[in-house]
């Protein structure tokens, strides 16, 4: 959690350097899912991806946005359940990553604060996490000039889309 707060600090401080570099996001996609192997297994969920696109931009970071999003969607989607990654071209060289599992889902009333910090559609549930990782999730995107979208309904999964701009260049002031 520390690790976390620091990182959300530095991000909103501008002391985050970004290291850009081209890199393909299904290559590195492929990185994050085998760290989670054996989450997927033990939890009986099918994982899916789909394309491919050279994002230019920090690959660490981006790892770290969708390793945040995946660990989500593991927690939330039951067993026999499936989460899938597309990865394409859109907007003149611009890249959309859209993460969506079948998990529970977020009602309504929750969408507009998912991404404020600590913030936790059921806090009275014993789950692990404090609330941070769809905040650095959020200031990832913003570091790359780019945004993120969740749409969701309970009891029906969780989509979250990731656009990168063509260039993954920072947002001017």
């Amino acid at each position: 959690m520390i690790d976390s707060l620091l990182f959300l600090s530095r991000a909103d401080n501008a002391e985050m350097v970004l290291q850009r570099a081209a890199f393909s996001a299904a290559k590195e996609t492929q990185a994050v899912i085998d760290l989670f192997d054996a989450a997927i297994a033990e939890k009986h969920v099918s994982l899916e991806v789909q394309g491919d696109a050279i994002l230019q931009g920090d690959a660490g970071l981006f790892r770290r946005a969708l390793s945040n999003l995946l660990d989500n969607g593991l927690r939330h989607t039951p067993a026999g359940g499936r989460i899938s990654i597309a990865i394409r071209k859109v907007d003149r060289d611009g890249v959309e990553i859209r993460v969506e599992d079948t998990g529970c889902g977020i009602a309504a009333e929750h969408l507009p604060k998912v991404f404020d910090r600590f913030y936790r559609v059921d806090p009275a549930r014993h789950q692990p996490g404090a609330g941070l990782g769809l905040s650095i999730v959020k200031s990832i995107m913003a570091l790359h000039g780019g945004t993120v979208l969740l749409s969701s309904q309970s009891g029906g999964g969780t989509a979250v889309i990731l656009k990168f701009p063509s260039d993954a260049a920072p947002p001017h002031s």
